[in-house]
């Protein structure tokens, strides 16, 4: 289908939280198999120092894992296995609605990843999950050196896309990278998981499909 409305020429997803679902029922199965305390789990693993480091390629990912294990000891007071095969799950489960909008949205409009993550996230995320192909620009933080919501990412995503930021969308589950996204000159929806209201706001946009 035609695209109608030419003001839009771009639409970019998060992947956590928007492509991807994020698990708070495995979230909480972790924490009771290990004893970690509730709500312990993910400030260990992306509320360390390290994490910062890594998302933007500083430092390799297996020095964050060290750090995370680390973590994980000190929070659940006793030494606990290696977790990240069974703390990467939480991610497993993809939004459908989200990937066939996605899917839709391809042809007229370009659509891009943004992404604060990784280098791990194009084979063991993208790849696994079978949804590396619906993106003509993936924007990996650890890869571009500068990650959400620093304006710089939002802007070399726009560029490698080949639109102004004006006329780019950005979808993401956190606030301030939405505010980093419009600080930026585009765009931005906040994805709560609702999809009806996601699909509202695209519309409103003048994004049609």
């Amino acid at each position: 289908m035609e695209r109608r409305d030419h003001s839009i020429a771009a639409v970019f997803f998060d992947f956590g939280g928007v492509i991807a679902q994020f698990d708070r029922e495995e979230v909480r199965r972790i924490e009771e198999k290990y004893g970690l305390p509730q709500g312990g789990l993910i400030p260990a693993i992306y509320g360390i120092p390290e994490w910062r480091e890594v998302e933007v390629g500083r430092i390799p990912d297996e020095e964050w894992l060290e750090a995370v294990r680390r973590k994980l000891d000190e929070v659940a007071g006793r030494p606990v296995p290696e977790l990240h095969e069974e703390w990467r799950q939480m991610w497993a489960g993809l939004d459908e609605d989200v990937v066939r909008l996605a899917q839709r949205l391809r042809g007229p409009y370009r659509v891009g990843l943004i992404s604060n993550s990784t280098k791990r996230l194009e084979k063991e995320l993208l790849e696994r999950n079978g949804v590396h192909h619906l993106f003509d620009v993936v924007i990996n933080s650890a890869r571009v050196g500068v990650a959400k919501p620093d304006a710089r990412i939002y802007h070399l995503a726009a560029e490698q896309i080949g639109a102004q930021p004006a006329r780019c969308v950005h979808i993401d589950d956190l606030q301030e990278n939405v505010r980093g996204a419009q600080e930026a000159g585009f765009q931005a929806v906040h994805y709560r998981g609702d999809y009806p209201a996601l699909e509202r706001e695209l519309r409103e946009m003048g994004v049609e499909w």
